[in-house]
């Protein structure tokens, strides 16, 4: 295919790509996903060979004040916040052709208890209610202010004069290729994409291609007051006085025992074959504590329906748990940025300024980008702490394309 690039497009920071140079397709040209990376872990993104010259067209020419990528609590009140002042907002939600639906969406039967203005929900729920809301301030005449939500899942974004040119794949996978693309245009932009977590690597089908394929075991244990948690913060009180049971290792899972011991002193830390990784001293005060470390490999749940009752050891030996929690990492979604050079936490989270502006590797922001929620580097990752987020990078993004401002010196 001429001049395309395989699997990832990289677009050089700050190359400008106006609208008038992108062009139609050509007749039968296909995008085809890069089966190798859709195979891999935590992974759902969509790589595929492609050139910005070559581009989808652009929808309808029409330019957005602000574009908000994904759908959380901190996407979606970034949306309400800027709409709010008055701006003409669109809403790309990659849950409506993919299955990333958002860490704060996937509990099936947990409910979500720790926000005060609404009522307990689970994730389901919530992200019905929060699309409902959206679809309710969609503009009802041509050129009137609203906010247009769009099922699209992010593949690239680069500079487009003073604004964003985003380009989407706007329909699920078709037999493992994009079905159809368009490409938004935004003056500004705030991303709120969150991050994938890790699974653990039990019972995986090797052979699996998908997220829910390959991790199909894990999956029905998790999102149920009985399964596999990914937030002690979150999920600890479903658990006092009962035996717990972590997976992971390094430091990061011995913060979460931290957290666990505000419910219970039954702790078992698990690495699932691996070394576990902390400190001389974390070690020591583990065993003082009576934190059993286990470094077997484990080679299957023990559960009943969605009910996850404990763990079979390689050797055979079984260990049953009243709750699980898993902390493998992280992966930030934020292949589209790519051409962009940000500052980023050892994780890949992103670092911003003030105004919750991305900020480039010498500390000047990326004027008009925005990012709030889970992919802030130091932030909580909670429902509220995301939401009000959301509001700050809205706002700031609003107040950016203010006409006048305080007059300087």
């Amino acid at each position: 295919m001429h001049g395309a690039r395989l699997s990832r497009c990289r677009v050089p920071d700050g190359r400008s790509v106006p609208p008038a140079s992108i062009a139609q397709p050509e007749p039968g040209r296909q995008f085809v996903v890069n089966q190798r990376i859709l195979a891999m872990d935590r992974r759902i993104a969509l790589r595929y060979v492609l050139d910005m010259q070559n581009n989808a067209p652009i929808a309808a020419q029409h330019v957005y004040d602000v574009a908000v990528i994904g759908m959380g609590p901190a996407g979606a009140q970034a949306a309400i916040s800027a709409w709010h002042q008055g701006r003409d907002v669109l809403v790309l939600d990659a849950g409506e052709v993919s299955q990333r639906k958002g860490r704060a969406y996937w509990t099936k039967s947990v409910a979500i208890e720790d926000i005060p203005f609404v009522a307990p929900v689970t994730g389901p729920k919530l992200r019905a209610q929060v699309q409902e809301r959206l679809r309710s301030l969609a503009p009802k005449e041509t050129g009137e202010r609203g906010v247009t939500l769009r099922g699209a899942y992010v593949l690239e974004v680069a500079r487009s004069g003073k604004g964003f040119a985003i380009e989407a794949s706007t329909k699920p996978l078709k037999d493992g290729k994009i079905a159809a693309q368009e490409t938004f245009l935004a003056r500004t932009l705030v991303v709120a994409t969150g991050f994938e977590d890790g699974w653990p690597e039990i019972e995986v089908d090797k052979a699996g291609r998908r997220m829910l394929e390959r991790y199909r075991a894990v999956f029905r244990y998790a999102g149920n007051g009985n399964g596999w948690h990914l937030c002690i913060r979150c999920d600890g009180h479903l658990h006092y006085g009962q035996h717990f049971v972590l997976l992971g290792v390094g430091e990061e899972i011995y913060e979460a025992a931290l957290g666990a011991q505000d419910f219970t002193s039954r702790l078992t830390i698990l690495t699932n074959g691996r070394p576990h990784g902390l400190p001389p001293e974390v070690a020591r005060q583990a065993e003082q504590r009576d934190i059993r470390i286990d470094t077997r490999r484990i080679a299957r749940h023990i559960g009943r329906g969605a009910l996850l009752q404990g763990v079979v050891f390689d050797d055979g030996e079984e260990l049953l748990a009243d709750g699980f929690l898993a902390d493998e990492g992280l992966e930030p979604n934020t292949a589209f940025l790519e051409g962009f050079s940000l500052q980023r936490n050892a994780d890949g989270l992103l670092r911003i300024g003030e105004s919750g502006e991305a900020l480039r590797p010498d500390g000047t922001p990326e004027p008009g980008l925005y990012v709030a929620g889970d992919l802030v580097a130091g932030a909580r990752k909670l429902i509220g702490a995301a939401a009000a987020a959301g509001q700050d990078a809205g706002l700031a993004a609003s107040d950016s394309l203010r006409r006048w401002h305080w007059p300087e010196n």
